[in-house]
């Protein structure tokens, strides 16, 4: 049963690989009929927020800032919003939080979402271990502040905390969401890339990794749809499930580029017909 009273809205998180400008091609499988909805690897949650909320919602990813800033927006938006509006993006404080990330423990979970959020809006592409738009010596035309709007992420905070009520949000292992039992459960599998991964998250997945996540699906009574980089391994760990042709588009990294198409596959044990 699917909450009618929902809005959907736009992640404040940018991210690689994110799906925020493809739900129109995921469509067909979030339509689909399910109680629950889970998501192992929440990601910036373009997915979650952009479709239409299931009775019951687990979001969960392995990276504990992004869980703390789902539970920071969830909890503490009008407290998150008047952090973001009180703070103009310079390289001199971009450098500060830099220094002080080793820290990253020692702050309170506001503190600590804030600074993850400054991050992803001012780093290359949104890449927690990347160098700020515009580099160090901002001799680029994209400046640190050009992805910082602090009305627009403020109004995206306090959508994304109304949709985040009642939705549980977690930091386990991926194992953990997959197997737990339940009733017309929809899973969306959005994993770290299997070739580039460990180059553009925090928290990647080993190959070892991806077979585990390939054989606990196979075995998996929940529907699912994956989508992951194609590539001939990944192609030979999901011979078992229905692999539906590459879907292309631009990448979130450098998508002016004209040569930056990527393909993604779609694997799924729906039966289902995408156009």
């Amino acid at each position: 049963m699917k909450n009618k009273n929902e809005k959907n809205t736009r992640s404040p998180l940018r991210f690689p690989g994110s799906k925020s400008k493809v739900i129109k091609k995921l469509h067909p499988f979030l339509s689909i009929d399910h109680d629950e909805y889970r998501e192992p690897f929440v990601g910036g949650g373009a997915i979650f927020f952009a479709k239409q909320k299931a009775s019951h919602n687990w979001l969960n990813d392995k990276d504990e800032n992004i869980t703390h800033l789902f539970e920071v927006m969830k909890t503490q938006p009008y407290d998150l919003c008047e952090m973001v509006l009180k703070t103009q993006p310079t390289v001199e404080l971009w450098q500060k939080y830099r220094l002080e990330r080793e820290q990253i423990d020692l702050y309170d979970p506001l503190e600590r979402a804030f600074r993850f959020l400054f991050f992803n809006r001012t780093n290359y592409s949104g890449i927690y271990n990347a160098n700020p738009i515009g580099g160090i010596e901002q001799k680029s035309q994209y400046k640190i502040f050009c992805r910082w709007n602090p009305e627009m992420l403020c109004n995206l905070i306090l959508k994304c905390s109304q949709k985040l009520i009642d939705t549980r949000i977690t930091n386990f292992d991926f194992r953990n969401v997959i197997t737990k039992e339940g009733e017309n459960v929809f899973l969306m599998i959005d994993p770290p890339y299997y070739k580039k991964g460990s180059s553009l998250y925090p928290v990647y997945m080993t190959p070892e990794e991806h077979l585990q996540l390939a054989e606990l699906l196979r075995e998996s009574r929940h529907s699912f749809l994956l989508t992951i980089d194609d590539c001939p391994e990944i192609r030979e760990m999901y011979s078992w499930a229905q692999i539906i042709l590459p879907r292309e588009w631009h990448y979130t990294i450098n998508s002016k580029k004209s040569d930056n198409i990527g393909k993604e596959l779609f694997i799924t044990n729906i039966n289902i017909i995408v156009p």
